[in-house]
């Protein structure tokens, strides 16, 4: 689902977040935070702007806060998350003392007590830096840079301009695998750094650059020399970077070559030096990502003299540790950001920043200390219910299937009962009790938690295959608001606290839970058949199982979706990116069709469930129920930023798009040929 990409500049989001609350202060514009028949706006036609009246009165009604970029039914859940989050890790803060070392209490308490402590952080001031600055500056010839980059990957559990790491197997799910990669760049969006309209973004990049480092203690004149210098060399790489249509299919994604190859391709780059620091044997052969981006570093790194390189490495582990650091070095970050998303950002109040690290950095032990208070069990069962249910009606229309050959059918039915789905929270939590998190530590506790995560990572190499259930924080936490289908795993993971409304309402009726937790279920499993996931088989494993027919008649369907995207205006002169979208609008059509189709059987099962409420039929609140869930209003920065970026396109495009290609839809409404909200038979979608 992925709701919350959020793909804010990514140095300036080392320092602050998007979804910042205080306690108490989660706006609701006088709504209720479900499904409400007061949101609509009943004075608008569905047959002419379903949007508008779907949800009408809170479009009216909502503001954008000023520390965020958006808002929308699912930032506000989230919000009033953080204030759930803050009471839990302020409650382990003053247990942390009389807690066991190593437990979830004292280690979010103790990490969260670092955090807080600003006068500490602020008299450090870019102190941490220094043993590593040091060690970097020690640096005399070439032949250190790929066992210094090694030790700065152990630091950040990323790489580091270039390096390497282990995953399991792309197209062997029994085995793991060397995987080289180069790190990311400081804006996200690659043709920011090559469009002549992006100027002012290039100068607010110098200005960051340059003010951060100076915090950091470089001179003023050297820290701008560097970060001209920087933005040139970044701009070589944008040049070369995979565009993100082609980034979403793997097998132009991940690509395996002898180990003597990717070493032929970067001449200079000491690999052979580099495993021998992260403690890996060099391997036959590795799954590269980036490639041409890969080659571009390593020439970098062959003509810089020794003396910038070294800069270049400060610079790289300083914006990687900023999170760490003095308060002061969210100034240029605040600065940079307004650049993309306007002058009235503000930051997130200091608690947040804490406890958004703290999940990212240990969420499995503040995830335990979630669940064990604010999750119920019989909103899990009631959920796996709804699974059941959503995952039946999917497996009824393939065996139904009229298109598809028997043996892609076949495959495809081998893949869905094989898509494991988990509510909640894992059955294993990460455990990082060895770890010494202390009270007074701050940056040193971070980077020990991360050093410690990496080097787990890398002892699993040679042994066999374990995957860490909800672990991404980004998207999977059981403190994340979002769902996540991992086409490497065919794996579905549902968050604990994304069960709450507008996803799911104990007490709500049949429809309004069907069209959006049971339409979200919808939506994951269709990501395992959508553009980018039907390319992996029930493993998990990079592998074409269709026939060569299904195949075209697939890409014809799903090319639907990319002109009727295409078609829609986000802003005055900025259409949707379709082609980049696709994966997420297939999803959101199956993600309908499955729950309107499993809601129409529940309610023949339940006659006496099927019932109006509030002047709606069923049939009509599934499907205002899903347009609220995605009723939202984002600032005009985020809005080009995201639409160039991300997959997920806007949220009052979500809201009606997925309906239109639903029978039901029409006749819910009574559209016709002609209304607004009519889409031609012809340019329907019809795949599962």
């Amino acid at each position: 689902m992925k709701h919350f990409p959020m793909r804010l500049v990514a140095a300036a989001m080392a320092a602050c977040s998007v979804q910042a609350v205080q306690a108490g202060e989660v706006p609701t514009f006088g709504f209720p935070a479900g499904f409400s028949v007061d949101k609509m706006d009943r004075s608008a036609d569905p047959r002419k702007d379903f949007t508008r009246y779907a949800a009408g009165r809170w479009y009216d009604a909502m503001q954008i806060p000023a520390d965020s970029v958006r808002i929308s039914g699912l930032d506000l859940m989230s919000r009033r998350t953080d204030v759930i989050l803050l009471q839990v890790v302020e409650e382990a803060a003053r247990q942390a003392a009389s807690a066991p070392k190593g437990s979830p209490t004292q280690q979010v308490g103790d990490l969260y007590t670092a955090g807080m402590d600003e006068a500490r952080l602020k008299a450090l001031g870019h102190a941490p830096l220094k043993p590593v600055f040091e060690r970097i500056a020690a640096i005399t010839d070439r032949s250190g840079l790929a066992p210094e980059l090694a030790r700065l990957y152990l630091a950040t559990n990323e790489p580091v301009a270039l390096g390497a790491g282990i995953a399991p197997g792309i197209r062997d799910k029994t085995r793991y695998i060397v995987v080289v990669g180069d790190g990311a760049l400081v804006m996200p969006n690659f043709e920011d750094y090559l469009k002549p309209e992006s100027a002012r973004f290039r100068e607010a990049y110098l200005t960051y650059v340059t003010d951060t480092m100076v915090l950091a203690g470089f001179a003023d004149a050297e820290a701008k020399a560097f970060a001209a210098r920087l933005l040139a060399l970044e701009t070589r790489i944008a040049r070369v970077r995979q565009p993100l249509v082609e980034h979403q299919d793997p097998e132009k994604r991940f690509v395996e070559m002898p180990y003597a190859r990717i070493k032929a391709l970067t001449p200079g780059f000491d690999w052979d030096a580099y495993f021998a620091t992260i403690g890996l044997a060099p391997p036959s052969t590795v799954t590269a990502l980036e490639v041409k981006s890969m080659v571009e570093r390593a020439a970098i790194f062959v003509e810089l003299p020794l003396d910038e390189l070294r800069t270049y490495l400060k610079w790289e582990y300083l914006r990687m540790s900023l999170g760490g650091l003095s308060t002061d070095f969210n100034a240029p970050a605040l600065t940079f950001t307004r650049a993309f998303y306007g002058s009235g950002f503000e930051l997130p109040p200091r608690s947040k920043q804490v406890f958004d690290k703290i999940a990212g950095k240990i969420g499995h032990p503040l995830g335990r200390l979630y669940v064990d208070k604010h999750f119920s069990p019989a909103s899990r069962h009631a959920v796996e219910d709804m699974v059941g249910r959503v995952r039946a009606e999917f497996r009824a229309r393939l065996e139904k299937n009229t298109w598809l050959t028997a043996t892609t059918r076949k495959q495809a039915l081998t893949k869905l009962d094989k898509v494991s789905i988990t509510v909640g929270y894992p059955d294993q939590w990460i455990d990082t009790s060895s770890v010494d998190v202390r009270a007074d530590d701050y940056f040193g506790n971070l980077e020990r938690i991360t050093t410690f995560m990496a080097r787990r990572d890398l002892a699993r190499f040679g042994g066999p295959i374990q995957q860490d259930a909800f672990a991404d924080p980004r998207s999977t936490l059981p403190t994340v608001i979002n769902a996540a289908y991992s086409p490497m795993r065919n794996a579905i993971e549902i968050p604990a606290a994304f069960l709450q409304p507008p996803i799911y309402d104990p007490k709500g009726d049949p429809a309004t839970n069907f069209c959006a937790i049971g339409a979200v279920i919808g939506h994951e499993l269709t990501h395992g058949f959508d553009s980018g996931g039907r390319q992996y088989d029930e493993l998990g494993n990079v592998r074409n199982w269709w026939v060569k027919d299904d195949e075209t008649r697939f890409v014809a369907q799903a090319g639907k979706l990319v002109s009727q995207a295409n078609a829609y205006q986000v802003l005055p002169g900025l259409h949707a990116n379709g082609a980049l979208a696709v994966t997420e609008n297939l999803a959101d059509v199956g993600g309908v069709a499955f729950a309107y189709g499993a809601l129409e059987k529940y309610l023949k099962a339940h006659p006496r469930e099927n019932r109006p409420v509030d002047g709606l039929s069923q049939q009509q609140r599934c499907f205002v129920a899903w347009a609220q869930m995605w009723s939202d209003k984002a600032r005009e920065g985020y809005l080009r930023q995201v639409t160039a970026t991300d997959a997920h396109p806007p949220g009052g495009y979500r809201a009606y798009s997925a309906s239109q290609h639903e029978p039901g839809f029409y006749k819910a409404f009574g559209i016709r040929k002609g209304d607004p909200m009519w889409l031609d038979p012809k340019d329907r979608v019809k795949i599962w």
